[in-house]
């Protein structure tokens, strides 16, 4: 049985493992596998991982095995990112802010290979989304590759095509879900 947690609720040392965990796993999903040098590793973490660890902590759930090994995570926000300066360098956030009002938080979620299929992901999610529920937010929203694997999943989660734009030449689409 696979347990659902927030970051916040492990013990200390626990949190510690935990985020060891997220970043293999973050590395591992990732559709970039080289870099030129640790410091663009460092950096690729920090504007995809490293930004949520630091600010929104509170909205980090990990998914965890019956081994007790993280096998899953989500990270998320209930800011707008198309609002808030520290996402100013993810250039299609301006793009969607028409669509950031009435769908403001956002999350990435990452799982174990081994982990897959198995229901992990979408707990997570409706973890993530109880929790902007009962904030009193209008809604959540992913940004994607279109035709990426993962949009069907975040259909089957109730997110709907809401808008698209090119970024570094590739389509990408906002998925929206109404809360």
């Amino acid at each position: 049985m696979t347990t659902i947690c927030r970051l916040l609720d492990l013990s200390q040392t626990a949190q510690a493992g935990a985020l060891t965990a997220v970043s293999r796993i973050f590395f591992a999903a990732s559709g970039v596998q080289t870099f030129s040098d640790d410091a663009a590793k460092a950096a690729f973490r920090q504007r995809w991982l490293g930004r949520y660890l630091d600010h929104d902590v509170a909205h980090v759930y990990v998914a965890i095995a019956s081994d007790g090994s993280i096998c899953g995570y989500l990270v998320g926000s209930f800011d707008d990112p198309a609002r808030v300066t520290r996402f100013s360098d993810i250039a299609f956030f301006a793009d969607f802010a028409h669509l950031t009002l009435s769908f403001p938080a956002h999350l990435h979620v990452n799982l174990d290979a081994t982990a897959r299929s198995c229901g992990i992901g979408s707990r997570l999610v409706e973890a993530f989304v109880a929790a902007a529920r009962a904030a009193r937010l209008p809604g959540v929203h992913v940004v994607t590759g279109k035709g990426a694997r993962n949009v069907a999943f975040y259909e089957r989660l109730g997110f709907v095509e809401r808008g698209s734009t090119m970024s570094h030449g590739k389509q990408i689409v906002f998925l929206g879900r109404e809360l």
